[in-house]
């Protein structure tokens, strides 16, 4: 029992690459929003511990959740940097 041959061919690639023809650069700085966010999130992560010191004490998956809202908050009132 012999399985057929079947003749492999490649798909031709494309050699054409589209380039950008006014020369502008790629801006790699975080906007205000991205920055702000990282803030929130930081800044609210070292915080929750001193619920502890008034006798809350939150599940883990409250804590995500209150960091991932105080971030969405802070980050949607921020306006975007143009």
């Amino acid at each position: 029992m012999s399985a057929p041959t079947q003749a492999f061919t490649q798909p031709s690639m494309s050699t054409t690459t589209s380039t950008d023809q006014t020369g502008s650069k790629t801006n790699w700085a975080p906007t205000a929003k991205v920055s702000v966010g990282i803030l929130a999130a930081s800044l609210t992560t070292l915080l929750l511990p001193l619920l502890s010191k008034a006798n809350i004490f939150p599940e883990p998956a409250q804590v995500a959740a209150l960091t991932t809202l105080i971030t969405f908050v802070i980050q949607y009132i921020v306006p975007e940097r143009r």
